[in-house]
């Protein structure tokens, strides 16, 4: 309750309305208390004019019944004007000249000497020494108010024959009339005023609180709610006050500068999201320098950015020309597809990418991205000078396009995926073979690291598997080392086109292969070794300058963690399991014993 109280008095309507209606009250209450002031002393004058009018008219009466020196006709006018019309006069009383009084309607009063220096109604003529004929004097007596008439009766040649020519006032009259029909024309008079100063006061205060209100609080109001709207967040929100003056102008003021801070804040957010981007795209590029899980992470960033509904990156094979490696990854999975494709096959498309389109990039007719009639398919080529990495085709989803901020940041992102595959491209020379493409031994022993490091944290194992031409010696002497090559060069494309996308082939050396493959199910190891092995025992090598000829392999198979636990005894047991299968007539498969069963033997 004391805290609605508290809010209530803290209002600013509230504390306006307090000083304006504070201010009116003490104005309406002076004029109300000068009005009825004035009005009460106008009624006591016309009191007091009265009284003095009637003395005058007794003291004519009893001046002919004084001249007969006849007391009781004097008393008898007395007693007949004091009961007669005129109702207000309470004591009519006659004094002689020592102030003795001698007649009066008041018997108990009759031979009172009155003593003009003590009585309150002489000292209004006799203070200071001064006279007057006739005045008045209003006394107080036990809460009663009356009007005490005082008149000279001054001495006439009538009147010599009983007083001396030379004394001037022969008596005084005293008349009382009565101030309560005054007090009652008074007491109406304060609760008539009373009333009208309730009337206006209200009626005031109603038209204060309307203007207040329509003029001042709700438009204060409104802003109010503006300020509020503004600082959380909503800069759109538009202060509307039907006012005019200063608070129209601050309204507008407000609405200006709300606007103006909302285009601030959304340039600030357009920064802040663009910076966000160009850091997100620097590192996720950063993440690897291999052009193999490049071309994925490109994807991922790609879709995440631009809110792509597919997309697909054709990348060109430099050992099998018009051959594509086309990666593709679909909006709500996370897998990523890998096929190949060739320009003379009868396949127009693969998934967002065109035959014409991959024409489109030898011919070297996209300089810079290329947008779709209805702006919701994109292209865009990865180029730097004369090197062609390949070709991005990013599809929005159905009845969207490109909106003018991914349009911006393209360009960006293009720039960065540049320099991230010129960079690859520079490191997948470091670390791939010259002659068969395939990863060189020194990146095997580095990959193979890396994986039982991984392991103490992932528990993830994998397996090796070591691959080696049977009787290439034979080649190598009867056709040349030319030819040689070319078998090796044939071989690792059976090896790269029958191992899984992840999976790490490698040239060991000479005519030896390892692959380091993930996941350590050595059953499924098996098979791919076995798959292997048939696709090289199907094949025939027809070269130029000699007839064809077949070739077979034989092959090892270790696990990670079954079999050892560190990398070089892993690839000493599957190199171990190749010469097993060499020993036991070549063209097949070995794995190596668990260490059980080599205890056990």
């Amino acid at each position: 309750m004391l805290g609605f109280l508290d809010e209530v008095l803290a209002s600013l309507k509230v504390r306006i309305l307090a000083g304006i209606f504070l201010i009116f009250f003490l104005a309406m209450g002076m004029v109300l208390y000068g009005v009825w002031t004035f009005q009460r002393n106008k009624l006591i004058e016309i009191t007091s004019q009265h009284a003095v009018q009637v003395g005058l008219i007794i003291e004519a009466g009893l001046r002919s019944s004084m001249l007969l020196n006849d007391r009781k006709a004097s008393m008898k006018t007395i007693l007949k004007l004091l009961h007669g019309k005129n109702k207000n006069f309470l004591q009519i009383s006659v004094l002689n000249k020592n102030g003795e009084i001698i007649m009066t309607s008041k018997p108990s009063l009759a031979g009172r000497v009155i003593n003009k220096n003590d009585e309150p109604a002489c000292l209004v003529c006799h203070n200071h020494g001064a006279t007057k004929d006739k005045t008045i004097a209003i006394i107080n007596n036990g809460g009663n108010s009356f009007i005490r008439t005082i008149t000279a009766i001054k001495g006439e040649p009538a009147c010599y024959r009983c007083h001396s020519a030379k004394q001037k006032v022969i008596g005084i009259l005293l008349i009382d009339s009565s101030l309560k029909e005054t007090t009652a024309m008074l007491n109406e008079l304060a609760m008539r005023i009373v009333l009208t100063g309730i009337f206006a006061f209200l009626v005031g205060a109603f038209f204060l609180n309307f203007i207040v209100t329509r003029f001042f609080t709700r438009p204060l109001a409104a802003l109010q709610a503006g300020f509020e709207k503004v600082g959380c967040g909503d800069f759109t929100y538009w202060v509307e006050v039907n006012c005019g003056g200063e608070i129209l102008h601050m309204a507008d003021a407000f609405n200006i500068m709300s606007r103006a801070i909302g285009r601030y804040v959304d340039e600030i957010r357009a920064r802040r999201n663009e910076v966000a981007s160009h850091y997100a795209i620097v590192q996720s590029l950063s993440q690897t320098i291999e052009k193999k899980k490049l071309k994925d992470i490109v994807l991922d960033l790609l879709c995440k950015i631009l809110r792509a509904d597919c997309a697909d990156f054709a990348l060109a094979m430099e050992k099998k020309k018009n051959t594509f490696e086309i990666v593709s990854l679909k909006k709500g999975d996370k897998r990523h597809y890998h096929t190949y494709y060739k320009m003379d096959s009868d396949t127009c498309q693969v998934g967002s990418i065109t035959r014409d389109d991959l024409f489109g990039l030898l011919n070297e007719r996209y300089t810079s991205p290329v947008y779709s009639d209805d702006g919701s398919r994109l292209l865009i080529p990865i180029q730097q000078k004369s090197m062609h990495f390949g070709l991005i085709s990013i599809v929005k989803p159905a009845g969207e396009t490109f909106t003018p901020s991914e349009r911006k940041i393209i360009p960006v992102l293009v720039h960065h995926i540049t320099i991230s595959f010129a960079n690859a491209e520079l490191y997948d020379l470091a670390i791939t073979d010259g002659l068969t493409s395939l990863y060189t031994k020194r990146y095997f022993l580095i990959k193979i690291k890396e994986f039982v490091e991984n392991f103490h944290s992932t528990k993830r194992g994998f397996c090796v598997l070591i691959l080696d031409l049977d009787h290439f010696k034979e080649v190598n002497d009867t056709y040349g080392h030319p030819v040689g090559d070319e078998v090796l060069v044939r071989v690792a494309e059976l090896v790269r086109s029958n191992v899984r996308h992840g999976d790490i082939p490698c040239r060991y050396g000479g005519e030896e292969f390892i692959i380091l493959l993930k996941g350590d199910n050595l059953m499924a190891a098996v098979k791919i070794a076995e798959r292997i092995r048939r696709s090289m025992e199907d094949f025939t090598f027809e070269l130029a300058g000699t007839p064809p000829f077949k070739r077979t392999l034989s092959a090892g198979v270790a696990c990670f963690p079954l079999h050892f636990c560190t990398a070089d005894e892993i690839i000493a047991a599957a190199d171990t399991a190749l010469y097993q299968a060499k020993r036991d007539g070549r063209n097949q498969v070995n794995v190596y014993p668990s260490r059980s069963a080599a205890e056990e033997a």
